[in-house]
């Protein structure tokens, strides 16, 4: 009896407990996940991260134009909002022009939304002088200044009065070789004596009517050159904005030179200074071709454009790829005009021998340049065998420093050059017009008037260019 009472009280605690039988366990046929499975399933779950998907500030609801609104950014992923913020919906407005303005009308332009098509007419005042020019007061000689107005022939108002001396275009017409020599449109032997401007992508501030014509004037120059740089960032491997700005320059001053009576070199100015590559003519032959075309087609005519088509061939370089080089390019130019064509040569345009020995066949109105710093190129032997030989040579660049453009001005090397480029009538161009840092440039460093040629404005080289080149076209004065 007391052992049956136990039993029984042992199965209705197992009945109470469960033990033995799980109350959790599923149904037949129902499956179950083990707690291993169910660890591996919530690892491999994500959390969403918005930030990975958010928007741009876009607008939570359509307003119209100067209506307050609320902008939002939102994941793309799962539509959260993340941000808002309230704005005002501005007009977005198209300009048209009703009226040019100019020194003598004033301008209106139409302000359009393109959004709401709200618009209203905007006064833009009176412009500058639109159109300019040039009228001879006193006649120039040979050995005195005239007198030259520039006026607004719009208004007809006097916007500047300068001298100028008569022995530019106006007087000697086309140029063109003879020989070794260059001569004027009577057959006259010819001399041309000016400056260059640095490189275009630099100093196209130069590039301007009041500093052309201020030097023009106190200097007497007949010729100005314009750099216009391949490499450094500029025409050939700069991008397409100064690309553009450097073409922009260079006609305009050719419009300058022109509008002045002036002569006016274009010169493709490589010399690999930064590029290795740019030491060898050939490596923007494509670009250079099209450059020529171009331009002279332009200007074809103009018979007061010089064509400098390789400014310094140097390192490795060799005549050879020079000639190969001017043979493509020269037909480019050829095409349009038969204008006076000024080439290169290696070691820094000063191997002349080699032209002696091998020059160009077939081409008219071809001169080979010639480059010189006085304080490092005493001897100017090569010049005189050169031209004395029958070679046509023309200086498109010198200085009386040294060949880095810089350091102290060599009178006495100097005059030797002068003295043997002027008994020969040859031509040359001072480097340069600008206000960089070294000796070469005419301004003082970091001048802003650029249009000042007083000597408190000038470096050393600008004053003694000004006194020489004076002295030279007004000898008589």
């Amino acid at each position: 009896m007391k052992k049956g009472f136990i039993l029984t009280l042992v199965f209705l605690l197992l009945l109470v407990s469960g033990c033995g039988n799980d109350a959790s366990a599923p149904e037949s046929g129902e499956e179950q996940s083990s707690p291993s499975e169910e660890a591996v399933i919530a690892e491999s779950s994500e959390v969403h991260d918005c930030s990975k998907f958010r928007s741009s500030w876009q607008d939570a609801e359509e307003i119209a134009c100067g209506a307050t609104g609320k902008q939002q950014i939102v994941c793309t992923d799962c539509g959260k909002v993340l941000n808002e913020r309230e704005y005002t919906r501005e007009h977005k407005y198209e300009e048209t022009v009703i009226t040019e303005k100019t020194c003598i009308q004033a301008g209106q332009t139409e302000q359009k939304c393109t959004v709401c098509g709200y618009s209203y007419v905007q006064d833009d005042g009176f412009g500058a002088h639109v159109s300019t020019a040039i009228e001879v007061i006193t006649e120039a000689t040979q050995t005195t200044l005239g007198t030259k107005k520039l006026y607004c022939s719009a208004c007809n108002e006097v916007l500047r009065e300068f001298g100028y001396v008569d022995n530019g275009y106006h007087r000697n017409g086309k140029l063109s070789v003879v020989g070794p020599d260059l001569v004027n449109q009577y057959g006259e032997k010819f001399q041309l004596f000016g400056l260059s401007t640095h490189g275009l992508q630099w100093f196209s501030e130069v590039v301007n009517f009041d500093t052309f014509c201020s030097i023009q004037e106190s200097f007497g120059n007949n010729v100005f050159r314009l750099a216009l740089y391949t490499d450094e960032s500029g025409y050939c491997d700069g991008p397409p904005s100064v690309k553009r700005e450097m073409l922009e320059a260079l006609e305009r001053g050719i419009d300058i030179a022109t509008e002045l009576g002036l002569y006016v070199i274009v010169d493709w100015h490589m010399v690999g200074a930064t590029n290795p590559a740019d030491k060898n003519p050939l490596t923007y032959l494509e670009e250079s071709k099209e450059f020529f075309s171009y331009i002279s087609e332009k200007y074809k005519d103009h018979d007061n454009i010089l064509y400098e088509i390789m400014n310094e061939p140097n390192g490795p370089t060799t005549w050879t790829q020079c000639k190969r080089y001017a043979q493509e390019v020269i037909p480019c130019i050829r095409a349009n005009t038969d204008a006076v064509i000024l080439v290169g040569s290696p070691e820094w345009t000063t191997d002349l021998y080699t032209i002696m020995d091998n020059p160009l066949v077939g081409f008219e109105n071809i001169m080979y340049t010639y480059h010189f710093y006085a304080a490092d190129h005493r001897r100017t032997t090569r010049v005189e065998k050169a031209y004395d030989s029958g070679l046509p040579v023309f200086i498109s660049e010198f200085g009386f420093m040294e060949s880095s453009g810089d350091g102290g001005i060599s009178t006495s090397n100097g005059n030797q050059w002068k003295k043997v480029l002027d008994s020969r009538n040859i031509s040359y161009v001072a480097w340069n017009i600008s206000n960089s840092a070294g000796s070469a440039s005419i301004f003082k460093h970091k001048t802003t008037d650029l249009s000042d040629v007083s000597d408190s404005n000038l470096k050393v080289w600008g004053v003694y260019l000004k006194d020489w080149y004076r002295s030279k076209s007004l000898s008589a004065e």
